[in-house]
């Protein structure tokens, strides 16, 4: 059986050359070559007229039978070693007795065969080629791994003048007289000035590392941080023209060569003390390390896709949205909603409600009753104990049978987003049940069958699994029929969070069979910018800011009445 698959396989190979070879034979340019190879071979050399048509026909060279052999043949590259030889021999032998330069035998018959080089042909030292052939420019350099050893003498002389417009003597004593240097010499966001202060204090140990304290942050140095002291710190840390190197060196800690959850501590920090939309956190610590918890989730979840707990500098390059560059918006919009990625306080607020409304006895940790209530009732059973035989990721929680914070930032972003592929990872091993790779018709009736019993219960008409089968065939359109690879969902990523909320959420399932196309269209024309998670958030904040007023209002009802006080 391998004996014929190889014979069938070479035959298909020997006739894609045969194509090729004929495509290529019936070039003008081709047939000029070969026939002046074929005049080569016999010795005519009268008969060359025009110049060889291509700029490798010169570099022809013959074999010991006498056939021509093309340039990178190995009688090619062998008789040009040798050809090197005989020339530095006839070389010699002509100073040794005075006579002209030895010749070959087919020199001597008439033909003209080109004198061989005497200097290696190594690609580096190759001379260009002539004959009109274009050289194509590099066009790719490698990103580096590292900053450079020393700053250069631009950025050196940069930091000296805003030491000299700022009038700066004996050193910077405060955040605020490094912030221009951050910003505009190492074009870094300016919630990062503090950090870096406190860093710099570190290092040369005018403080201890311990100390991260709201006060300690924002104090100003014991010690002045001079031209020289800052310049050394930044050696190794800082590439102003590589933000996403500065940044990955400035956060992570000296001796790893990766990001950790605790990295980020001490500039979220910064940001909750700092940033004017978060004024009205300072007072309430809970939610200020609440929110900085789901920031950092959410962080890791674009950047660590293999959930290690590390970020590492090939992932920051990789992903979107860019965390970079979201940073710098920060200086950009007082109203810290206006920035969506990671940092939006209306994401974390739908978010940390969600939560705290199915974690009823306010543990902070979720089992599968609580989960079950999650949008209604909408997950099915067989979903939720997938989810918690911790198939399409393991939970953080430490504690067996529940669910983190953490652990249920990372399923509402991958269930209310489906178009992303985290999200369609996620669920795809939540309904590969096998693990072969592939989901095929009876993993599918395995949820569905829990989804029928639902809608008959409801009252709903419920559609064959024969017809939903054929209708996600179409929608999926997979390289063999009636199995699903997560490469057919990657390709068709618009309907793939349709296939899979058809057979794990009833209240999708319902909301996909009487959709209205028209309001959908209009909704995207509306915020085409928006992706499915944003317009989630949106309506979620919008009904919980309702019920919040409708509270108040019943509030006060109940305190004029004498019944209540809240």
């Amino acid at each position: 059986m391998a004996a014929s698959v190889g014979t069938a396989a070479s035959g298909l190979v020997k006739s894609k050359l045969d194509e090729f070879f004929w495509e290529w034979l019936c070039q003008p340019e081709s047939q000029k070559i070969v026939r002046q190879a074929i005049q080569f071979a016999k010795g005519d050399s009268t008969s060359f007229e025009n110049p060889a048509p291509s700029p490798h026909f010169s570099s022809f060279r013959t074999s010991p039978s006498g056939r021509p052999s093309p340039p990178g043949s190995p009688h090619s590259r062998g008789l040009l070693r040798e050809s090197t030889n005989s020339s530095e021999v006839s070389t010699s032998a002509t100073t040794d007795n005075g006579s002209g330069p030895a010749t070959s035998p087919r020199s001597r018959q008439g033909s003209a065969i080109p004198p061989a080089p005497a200097r290696d042909l190594d690609a580096t030292n190759r001379p260009p080629v002539t004959g009109g052939a274009a050289v194509i420019p590099r066009f790719w350099w490698p990103k580096r791994t590292k900053p450079t050893e020393t700053l250069s003498a631009e950025v050196r002389l940069k930091i000296h003048e805003h030491f000299v417009k700022q009038g700066i003597t004996d050193g910077i004593r405060t955040h605020t007289q490094l912030e221009p240097i951050i910003t505009e010499v190492f074009s870094l966001s300016k919630y990062f000035v503090v950090p870096i202060f406190h860093k710099l204090k570190v290092f040369f140990d005018i403080i201890d590392s311990s100390v991260k304290s709201k006060e300690a942050l924002l104090k100003p140095s014991p010690e002045p941080i001079t031209e020289e002291m800052l310049i050394t710190w930044c050696t190794g840390k800082i590439q102003p023209d590589d933000l996403v190197l500065s940044f990955y060196y400035v956060v992570k800690k000296e001796h790893n060569n990766w990001i950790e959850r605790e990295d980020f501590s001490i500039f979220l920090l910064t940001i909750l003390l700092t940033h004017p939309g978060l004024d009205f956190l300072r007072e309430t610590q809970e939610f200020q390390d609440r929110y900085a918890d789901t920031v950092i989730s959410r962080i890791f979840f674009v950047y660590d896709q293999k959930d290690v707990g590390r970020i590492y500098l090939t992932s920051l390059r990789r992903y979107r949205p860019s965390v970079i560059e979201t940073w710098k918006q920060l200086a950009d919009h007082d109203d810290i909603k206006m920035v969506r990625d990671y940092f939006s306080y209306e994401h974390f607020y739908v978010i940390y409600c969600t939560f705290w409304e199915l974690d009823t006895d306010h543990d902070f940790l979720l089992d599968k009753d609580d989960l079950l209530k999650y949008d209604g009732h909408a997950l099915s059973r067989r979903t939720v104990d997938r989810i918690f035989s911790e198939t399409p990721t393991k939970f953080t929680s430490a504690v067996p049978g529940k669910m983190g914070y953490e652990d249920f930032i990372r399923f509402l972003l991958c269930d209310q987003d489906r178009q992303t592929d985290r999200s369609m990872e996620y669920w795809f091993h939540m309904f590969d049940l096998d693990g072969d790779g592939c989901i095929r018709d009876h993993e599918m009736k395995y949820f569905y069958e829990e989804q029928a019993q639902r809608m008959e219960c409801l009252s709903y008409d419920t559609i064959p699994f024969a017809d939903i089968l054929c209708q996600m065939n179409d929608m999926i359109s997979p390289t063999a029929e009636g199995r699903f690879k997560l490469a057919d969902f990657k390709k068709r990523r618009k309907f793939a969070g349709t296939f899979f909320a058809l057979f794990s959420s009833l209240n999708k399932f319902l909301a996909f069979e009487h959709r209205d196309p028209f309001s959908a269209k209009q909704e995207q024309l509306e915020n085409p910018s928006y992706s499915d998670w944003d317009r989630w958030c949106a309506d979620e904040y919008l009904r919980l800011a309702m019920e919040e007023g409708e509270d108040d209002d019943g509030g006060r009802v109940m305190s004029d009445g004498g019944e209540d006080e809240r």
